[in-house]
């Protein structure tokens, strides 16, 4: 199962609901470069993860050389233990192994990227409430 019983039946129900089936070009689309051969991963093994498989989870971790985490969770761990998520997003943001440094991506650069991406966030969200403001949707 998806979530297996660790969320209430009310919003499995939502998240099913939602849930849009793959499309054929999912899978037959061409990768490029798999970042996991050049620069450091973290990998969190769910091992309740009935979807796709723990061993199968365990096996792709361990291909990609990454820092893996298991936590007792179903495929949509997201949902299930989001805190253990989250601990491991912090976890790799504080490594201090050098990941900018292998892809040839100056932290300038980065950082500049990042800059103007936080600005046309804000200048979106000032224009939503400004449209709702005045009533006008479009």
């Amino acid at each position: 199962m998806f979530l297996s019983d660790r969320l209430d039946k009310g919003k499995a129900a939502a998240l099913a609901a939602s849930q849009r089936p793959v499309t054929p070009i999912a899978g037959a689309e061409p990768s490029k470069a798999a970042a996991w051969k050049t620069i450091p991963s973290w990998y969190l093994v769910a091992t309740d993860d009935r979807t796709i498989g723990t061993e199968n989870l365990r096996f792709m971790a361990k291909r990609a050389g990454s820092t893996t985490v298991e936590v007792d969770a179903p495929h949509a761990v997201l949902e299930t233990n989001p805190d253990a998520v989250t601990h491991l997003i912090l976890q790799a943001a504080h490594d201090n192994r050098p990941s900018l440094a292998k892809t040839g991506t100056s932290t300038t650069r980065t950082a500049a990227l990042g800059g103007a991406a936080a600005l046309a966030v804000a200048a979106g969200a000032v224009l939503v409430i400004r449209t709702r403001r005045s009533g006008s949707g479009a």
